[in-house]
């Protein structure tokens, strides 16, 4: 595959290069791995150009990769509309180079012609799945921009792989939510499921149950229908995750919105609907697997609402669970502290028992947030569990004044905050931690004060250009 250059521009950088190196052209074929009668075409102006070959012509003038990229960007409209077979392959090499300016003025002029917009989508998908994700928007955004049709499944394959990409970027996520929300039911069958799942996560990650069990009960519907009509056997029928995924996970989540409202006795009632699946059909290795998952899930869901319930004759039974699930141990361990602050109980011997993973949490917390502050790194993509690392070092806090331990409490808070930051929640930062500091703010220490204070201003930096916008101000 080749695409023209402009080769008057390239055979100026190339000659001006062979006479400073005072090489022949032979000798520059040997550097660069060209063949020479093809570098005499190019330099004769006789002769395309493709991007493996610009790339070794590049390396062998000792430039960095793709810093010869802006001739073509320049250039290739000059003459003709370039054809996609050329565009493409270039586009895919300035993903992986990051060459997001390069890529957005290719998209300024090919969006003058709107018959360019199913090649766009086409590489912006291939950049997708090749993990590309930062150009991949760039190419979405320009989709939507320019579909006209609001009922186009390319307008809503690009809200949703906007929303994929972006889902676990706090402020930005959010966005993309509420972008991709009216477009959900315009996938295709399959993706469908997914973008519902993802939008209950969104909602549980703020905390607003009333919408995560509203789309719960769409994803349960509609992963029933899809059950019941046997759509699951249709060949071209291949969602990300086996269809009880999306089945059982909806009432799982259903569960835990009402567990979170404090509904325990009407939670239960839900986790009865995923307890045990091993009745559904379409059972390949991967969702006998999520069958397994939710059993146990199940069950720790069963012990957890009892303990929430004040029973603490069921916690012996709930940390042997814990210790033979690890990966429960987090979630399990702020179950334990919420119960035992609601209920004014002391569970010091279950905290000595997991002491060297609550130290592993703060150790990671710690070594990310120096690792930002060194680096000035965007940690707003951070995976989910730091989201639960910081709502268990709150509880934890709480539990620890209530002991008189009011030093090592706000040393607890100041790690919550630190963690709510870096995932951009200010649902946990602003709303509780902050209060629950001030409220113990006589007991702390000049040094955490000063902490408190350098975290308030962080929280301010990262909050006043969204605040001066909305208010119709600007840098300028």
């Amino acid at each position: 595959m080749i695409f023209l250059i402009s080769t008057t521009t390239l055979r100026a950088e190339m000659e001006e290069h062979i006479k400073r190196e005072g090489v022949t052209l032979h000798q520059f074929s040997g550097i660069s791995g060209v063949n020479v009668g093809t570098l005499s075409g190019i330099l004769n102006g006789n002769r395309s150009i493709s991007i493996g070959q610009l790339d070794r012509i590049t390396a062998a003038m000792g430039l960095p990769e793709g810093e010869l990229y802006e001739l073509y960007v320049e250039d290739c409209f000059a003459f003709q509309a370039p054809h996609w077979r050329r565009l493409k392959p270039f586009l895919l090499r300035c993903a992986e180079l990051k060459r997001h300016d390069c890529i957005s003025e290719i998209l300024n002029r090919l969006l003058e012609d709107l018959k360019q917009v199913p090649g766009i989508f086409e590489a912006a998908e291939l950049m997708f799945a090749q993990g590309w994700k930062e150009a991949a928007v760039i190419l979405y955004e320009s989709v939507i921009e320019c579909e006209r049709s609001s009922h186009s499944e390319r307008l809503a394959m690009s809200y949703y792989r906007i929303f994929q990409i972006l889902k676990n970027d706090g402020r930005r996520g959010f966005k993309a939510a509420l972008q991709f929300l009216p477009y959900r039911y315009r996938l295709p069958e399959a993706l469908a499921l997914e973008g519902l799942f993802m939008l209950i996560q969104i909602y549980a990650f703020r905390f607003n149950w009333t919408e995560v069990e509203n789309y719960a009960n769409e994803l349960i519907k509609l992963a029933w229908t899809f059950y019941e009509k046997k759509v699951w056997k249709q060949p071209d029928f291949k969602p990300v995750r086996p269809l009880v995924f999306y089945y059982g996970r909806a009432f799982l989540f259903k569960s835990g919105s009402y567990e979170y409202r404090g509904m325990y006795e009407e939670a239960k009632k839900w986790i009865a609907e995923y307890a045990d699946l091993s009745w559904f059909e379409w059972q390949d290795d991967e969702a006998r697997a999520e069958v397994e998952q939710l059993k146990m899930f199940a069950k720790a869901n069963y012990l957890c609402l009892d303990i929430k319930s004040g029973n603490q004759l069921r916690i012996p039974e709930y940390v042997s669970f814990l210790e033979a699930h690890p990966g429960e141990i987090v979630e399990g361990l702020i179950t334990l502290i919420e119960s035992a602050n609601r209920y004014d109980f002391y569970i010091d011997e279950v905290l000595d028992k997991f002491s060297e993973e609550i130290e592993v949490y703060r150790r990671f917390g710690e070594e990310h947030w120096q690792a930002r502050d060194a680096l000035e790194m965007d940690y707003s993509k951070e995976p989910p569990y730091f989201f639960r690392y910081a709502v268990f070092f709150q509880n934890y806090a709480v539990y620890l004044f209530r002991k008189g331990s009011y030093e090592e409490g706000l040393n607890n808070i100041l790690h919550s905050m630190k963690m709510s930051l870096q995932i951009s929640s200010k649902d946990i930062f602003v709303n509780i931690a902050m209060v629950i500091f001030e409220l113990h703010r006589q007991f702390s220490t000049e040094e955490q004060n000063q902490e408190y204070i350098k975290l308030c201003r962080r929280l301010w930096e990262n909050e006043k250009e969204h605040v001066l916008v909305g208010f119709g101000y600007s840098n300028a």
